[in-house]
């Protein structure tokens, strides 16, 4: 991420969406600490780094849990929410303006005296704006996610690849786990392979190709929801059948 080197105290300008420090930024709430989280070293933490790397996580774990899924650290117990809020950042507060080249935004301006106090500030900044640093399910490593994104992989090169990026090789995982593991899927693939055939050869044209699979989708999907809705396997068997002869129509 290539946080900038930091030096205590240290003051930052916090923003409603953003914040800098001195003339540095603007930075997204949860920067910080993601880069943190990802092993950089752009400030003397000033103790045990282990400690606070696993206080962060116990803060994202207690109180970013609605943000889920971030990090798998077990059940939260009461005995860990008092732990946190029994803690506190030490920080002066005061405000000012950050001066833009065409404007001047109003910010509460904090002086933290260590790293620590920095980064529990700014992560939970970052949990407010739903914001947080999450765990790439492929390769371990930690990456910034902003609030409304639902990817679980990050943009690195997947381990044992020379171009392609854990987002695309996870995506690609789950897909072929989709196949793998459901009958509608297999179904569903198997007859896009047939009409797409079809259409190479010129016995379909671009627009009935189109057409098929945007119907094919549909009837895949409302298949998948059915068999959601049942227990009973001999009405899944009938949904399964009446999807191959759906997809298979033409």
């Amino acid at each position: 991420m290539g946080f900038p080197k930091l030096t205590f105290p240290l003051a930052a300008d916090f923003g409603n969406t953003k914040y800098w420090i001195g003339d540095q930024g603007p930075f997204r709430f949860g920067e910080a600490v993601t880069a943190f989280f990802d092993g950089e070293d752009f400030a003397d933490p000033g103790e045990d780094r282990e400690t606070l790397l696993g206080d962060l996580e116990l803060y994202l774990k207690v109180f970013g849990n609605y943000l889920q899924p971030y990090i798998d650290l077990g059940e939260i117990t009461d005995e860990m929410g008092h732990q946190l809020k029994a803690s506190s950042a030490a920080c002066t507060l005061n405000y000012g303006y950050h001066i833009q080249p065409k404007s001047a935004v109003l910010v509460e301006r904090y002086t933290f005296p260590t790293l620590r106090d920095f980064l529990y500030v700014e992560l939970g900044k970052a949990i407010l704006h739903g914001n947080a640093p999450r765990q790439c399910r492929l390769c371990g490593k930690w990456f910034f996610h902003e609030q409304g994104e639902r990817s679980l992989y990050c943009e690195r090169v997947a381990p044992g690849e020379a171009e392609r990026t854990c987002r695309l090789m996870g995506a690609r995982a789950v897909f072929e786990k989709k196949i793998q593991d459901e009958d509608t899927w297999k179904l569903y693939k198997r007859a896009y392979k047939k009409y797409y055939a079809r259409f190479m050869k010129g016995n379909m044209s671009r627009e009935e190709f189109k057409v098929w699979a945007e119907q094919a989708a549909r009837e895949r999907d409302d298949a998948i929801q059915k068999l959601e809705l049942t227990p009973d396997e001999t009405v899944q068997m009938a949904i399964i059948n009446q999807l191959k002869e759906k997809l298979n129509d033409r």
